[in-house]
């Protein structure tokens, strides 16, 4: 039996390649000599399109300072203006005192209301108080000459009955001796009877003293309602002032309860004045300019005191008083105006626009592109703000880019 020399070990060719050649190969053979089924034509792969970058609106981080403003409204008007009005309804305007324009003083009747009978219920009210008070100051006296004349009467009894009873001792008969004890006896009665009258008259004047003082105090208390009824329908003037508006009503018209119907006003107190929080603003001596129109006027805030009026209370509605450095005629009472007030400043810092800020879960940043020019996001830390920009504390440098939208 012959021995066939194996070729060489790198000649020959590896199982597993020969193995997909063989799968390769053999079908290739098969195709081309017709045995295999011919494959159907693949569809066309289809085309993708380039993506189009989302346009992003971008803002610059800025350096600059930063103002805090706030315009604060005020109006110049009379620091000093009362507003007056009826108490009643429904009843008809007798007389109007006052127009407007009219300068008027202290404790000048502006109008009234229809009175009715009150003016004669109120004199015969203040007549009857008279009498009574009279008559009341006169009761003392009375008591007292009464309390002195039953005193003399008693003690003129006292000596009647000592006189009899020394008559009954002298050399006289038994009949005479017992005729005077009977006498002083008679007259001891008188004076025990009379002894007992001054005492309970002791408590009776006081008692009449007080009834008397019951009856002044009770015509006072109705006299006293009377007035304030007919004060009702009248309104008096409680300031020296001008007499600013006046409701448009004639006498015979019927009132309105609680509609003002004049106003007064010191048209010498004339100032700006702000009520509220932002009186806080202007405390005393702050000098700034109130904008009216197109017009500035320079002021500074002064003292209630320096204008005549009383030191603000707890619980009143804060007030500041911003008086003209420089009188100007052509201000009108009324006119309103407004003061620019500086909150809050920073010198030297970044800003950029608020709109770019965003926040969530207690945290705030900011949406960058970076260098391939996808949206990245950076946290941030900010401070002042105002109507359209804020501070940036941290997290972005000047001239950096940032997206709003």
């Amino acid at each position: 039996m012959g021995w066939r020399k194996s070729p060489p070990r790198e000649e020959r060719l590896p199982r597993k390649l020969l193995g997909v050649l063989m799968a390769v190969g053999l079908p290739l053979v098969c195709a081309s000599c017709g045995i295999m089924p011919e494959e159907e034509e693949l569809p066309a792969a289809p085309v993708i399109r380039s993506y189009e970058a989302e346009e992003y609106q971008q803002t610059t981080v800025m350096r600059g300072d930063m103002v805090l403003t706030k315009r604060v409204k005020c109006t110049y008007a009379s620091a000093r203006q009362e507003k007056y009005s009826f108490s009643l309804g429904g009843l008809y305007i007798d007389k109007v005192y006052v127009s407007e324009g009219q300068q008027v003083e202290k404790g000048t009747l502006l109008a009234q209301l229809e009175q009715g009978d009150l003016p004669r219920q109120i004199s015969d009210g203040e007549y009857a108080l008279r009498a009574l008070q009279v008559s009341r100051s006169y009761l003392p006296e009375y008591q007292r000459l009464e309390r002195e004349r039953k005193d003399a009467l008693i003690a003129d009894m006292e000596y009647q009955i000592k006189d009899r009873m020394a008559w009954s001792k002298n050399d006289q008969t038994e009949e005479e001796k017992a005729a005077y004890i009977d006498q002083a006896n008679a007259i001891l009665l008188q004076q025990i009877e009379l002894e007992k009258q001054r005492d309970a008259a002791v408590e009776a004047d006081a008692r009449k003293l007080q009834e008397a003082d019951d009856a002044i105090y009770i015509a006072g208390l109705r006299l006293q309602e009377l007035r304030e009824e007919l004060q009702e329908r009248r309104i008096y003037a409680d300031i020296n002032g001008t007499v600013t508006y006046l409701q448009k009503m004639k006498e015979g018209d019927r009132s309105v309860k609680g509609k003002v119907f004049v106003i007064l006003a010191d048209l010498d107190t004339v100032v700006f004045t702000v009520k509220g929080e932002d009186a806080q603003y202007f405390p005393v001596g702050t000098q700034t300019t109130v904008l009216c129109g197109k017009k500035e006027f320079p002021v500074q805030a002064v003292e209630p005191s320096e204008l005549g009026l009383p030191q603000q209370q707890e619980g009143d509605e804060p007030m500041a008083y911003l008086q003209l450095l420089q009188p100007d005629p052509t201000l009108e009472n009324g006119e309103s105006g407004t003061v620019q007030v500086t909150l809050d400043q920073r010198e030297d810092v970044l800003y950029v626009n608020k709109e770019a800020i965003k926040a969530a879960e207690g945290a705030q940043f900011v949406y960058m592109l970076d260098e391939n020019g996808l949206k990245v996001l950076r946290e941030v830390v900010t401070g002042l703000e105002s109507d359209d920009y804020i501070e940036v504390v941290s997290g972005l440098a000047e001239g950096d880019s940032v997206i709003v939208n």
